[in-house]
């Protein structure tokens, strides 16, 4: 798109107020006119004059204010006293808008107005300056020679007007270099028809590594850029639009809508990140990095479509050398019909009907095409002929273009038909086999599930059409091709329960890994309580216990639900740990919870014996042949078991002990 031509506070101002015409028809404060061009353009409108007492003044200026050109051109109808005869060309030739006014005059309907400002529109796209003027003279005389309804008031703009009651980006971008004690920017030559790209976004490697500061100037400067590229986009395809009509330029406006919802967005961020709500570190490298993000999408879409409308302008000026290419292309597809259908009826002794049913209609479906553009080409001829209409003749162009590419498609179909068939066959039973394997899966992974259930069902019927053209009747090329899409809508159905799958499938092999080692834990850690019951208190049996019990759970489930299971062994390795943990501590004290002594007196150490607990369990079991009863702790009682072994001569003896 054309870019406007931004100038600096040192040079004269780029902005005009409407203006006052003197007794000049011409008036160009943008010196855009050469003195043979100042004279041809006035030698029209005095013609127009001469044969219809209609006056056509003809302003050039580098903007209009940011008003919109129709408000401007009538301001300056009524400033400079003008009368109902009198017709206002006003062009700006830097913000690239113009208007026709007033809407209608004597002998000149709004139609026909609309009708010349058009063609006063595909000369200015293309920097006609003068044949713009010398168009709208000679449309305006000749709509008025052929008669007219008479009118008056209203205007003829060729884009429409801005949607933003504030100032043009230009003046916008201006104040923006102002404030930042003016910074100059690139200044861009309306003649090569260059724009000053939005700053492209960084990789997010790059962008990862640049300060906070950094990514919130360089989110500002892409919303300064993003913004003017949408206006001068938006006028440019005001221009396309009047040059090359609507059908040719619905991807130029719907790129045009999709960027200003995406420009939405990232000034939206932007008030986000300027309101007076605090913001986190985190939130403003998000919001600046996506402001960056959706400024170069846009960016990058706007210069597609620019690349995309100088190549038609530069078709319109080859449009004749286009329009003969495009013959000598049909005539050597002309060539290619009669082979094309000696190759069919060849096939024909081969294969089925039904086999050839894709591309038997080829040559029939190339032929019409190639009708058709030659009806193209010649419309296109009578189109470049008129000066006006050369912007018609591009559409013919580009159509003959695409319908002789669809008539080369068709007869290169029937060119491989026979290779594509020969090879048909064993592509289709590879094509089964992989296909019934994801059948296999369906009915192993989601049974009936109503979500795969369609997809299974348009799967088992290509494969029925597939063995049927095995068997010698059906299209080979078109059993392929239900088999290869059956089978990506079946993969992608089945995508979720093959996921489930692949990590259930994971999770055994953490989970076997995980019950080895536990069982290993399990047992040292019995072994070390029960060589030590003597001194191990409840909470390491507990722990135990517990570990014990979640490690069961976890077997249990381990054939149905190996992702659940695995969580339940990690537990129990932690219990067990923990046990391990406090049997050591209560080692370590030596002494039981619930009191007595830590060590043995008396100078016996009977310590091994007491931490396996067996003293107990011999007195519970009776020992040596002397009686024994429960005596006193001893001194200050402590509750503790005394027992007398007598033995040999009877003689008393004993010891005690508290533990």
């Amino acid at each position: 798109m054309a870019a406007a031509l931004f100038l600096f506070s040192a040079l004269p101002a780029a902005a005009a107020g409407p203006v006052t015409i003197g007794a000049d028809h011409i008036t160009d404060q943008s010196g855009v006119l050469s003195a043979s061009d100042t004279s041809r353009v006035q030698s029209s409108l005095d013609q127009l004059r001469s044969d219809t007492g209609l006056q056509l003044y003809v302003v050039y200026v580098p903007t209009f204010d940011n008003q919109d050109p129709v408000s401007w051109a009538t301001a300056t109808i009524q400033a400079s006293g003008l009368g109902t005869n009198d017709v206002v060309l006003a062009v700006a030739t830097q913000a690239r808008r113009y208007a026709l006014a007033p809407q209608s005059v004597t002998n000149v309907s709004s139609t026909q107005m609309q009708a010349v400002y058009t063609a006063v529109g595909q000369k200015l796209s293309g920097n006609d300056w003068a044949g713009a003027a010398v168009a709208a003279a000679d449309g305006l005389r000749s709509a008025a020679t052929t008669g007219a309804g008479s009118g008056g008031g209203g205007g003829v703009p060729v884009s429409p007007p801005a949607t933003s009651s504030g100032p043009g980006f230009g003046s916008v971008l201006l104040v923006g270099l102002v404030a930042i004690a003016g910074i100059v920017v690139l200044v861009v030559a309306l003649a090569n028809r260059r724009r000053v790209p939005a700053p492209a976004a960084p990789s997010p490697d790059e962008l990862a590594g640049l300060p906070t500061a950094e990514l919130d100037r360089r989110s500002g400067s892409a919303l300064v850029a993003i913004d003017d590229q949408l206006r001068s986009s938006e006028q440019e395809l005001g221009f396309a639009q009047a040059q090359f009509g609507n059908d040719a330029t619905k991807e130029f406006a719907t790129a045009l809508a999709d960027g200003k919802t995406k420009a939405t967005e990232a000034f939206r961020l932007r008030q986000a990140l300027d309101d007076e709500v605090p913001d986190t570190e985190q939130q403003r490298r998000e919001w600046t990095t996506q402001i960056l993000r959706l400024c170069a999408e846009v960016s990058a879409a706007l210069d597609a479509q620019k690349t995309a409308f100088d190549d038609m302008r530069n078709l319109e000026d080859h449009v004749e050398q286009a329009l003969d290419d495009h013959a000598q292309a049909a005539a050597g597809l002309t060539q290619r019909l009669g082979p094309a259908r000696a190759t069919l009826k060849a096939l024909a002794a081969q294969y089925p009907a039904d086999a050839l049913a894709s591309v038997a209609q080829n040559p029939d479906h190339a032929q019409t095409l190639i009708s058709d553009v030659q009806d193209a080409i010649e419309a296109g001829r009578k189109a470049a002929a008129e000066p006006d209409h050369r912007g018609e003749a591009v559409g013919y162009a580009r159509a003959a273009e695409a319908a002789l590419d669809h008539a080369k498609t068709l007869l290169d179909g029937v060119d491989a038909a026979g290779a594509d068939l020969a090879a048909a066959g064993q592509k289709i039973d590879a094509a089964i086999a992989s296909i019934t394997s994801d059948l296999s899966d369906a009915a192993r992974l989601a049974p009936g599930d109503p979500a795969v259930v369609p997809q299974v069902q348009a799967a088992q019927h290509a494969v029925q059409a597939a063995s049927a053209v095995r068997a010698g009747t059906g299209d080979p090329l078109a059993a392929l091709r239900g088999l290869t899409s059956a089978e990506a809508a079946l993969d992608a159905s089945l995508a979720p329960m093959r996921e489930r799958e692949e990590q259930g499938r994971r999770a055994l092999v953490l989970l076997d890994d995980t019950l080895g080692r536990l069982d290993s834990a399990i047992r040292a850690a019995t072994d070390f309580i029960n060589t030590r019951r003597g001194v191990v208190g409840p909470e390491a049996r507990t722990r135990l216990a517990e570990g014990q019990r979640l490690r069961d759970q976890a077997v249990a489930q381990r054939a149905t639900d190996p992702v659940g299971a695995l969580p339940l062994a990690q537990r129990a390795q932690q219990y067990v740990d923990d046990a391990v943990a406090a049997a050591r501590q209560d080692v370590d004290n030596n002494t039981p919870p619930w009191g007595g002594g830590p060590r043995m007196g008396g100078g016996n150490n009977l310590g091994g014996m007491v931490l396996g607990g067996l003293i107990l369990g011999s007195i519970l079991r009776g020992g040596g042949g002397g009686g024994g009863g429960w005596g006193g702790g001893g001194g200050g009682g402590g509750g503790g078991f005394g027992g007398g072994f007598g033995g040999g001569g009877g003689g008393g003896g004993g010891f005690g002990g508290g533990f």
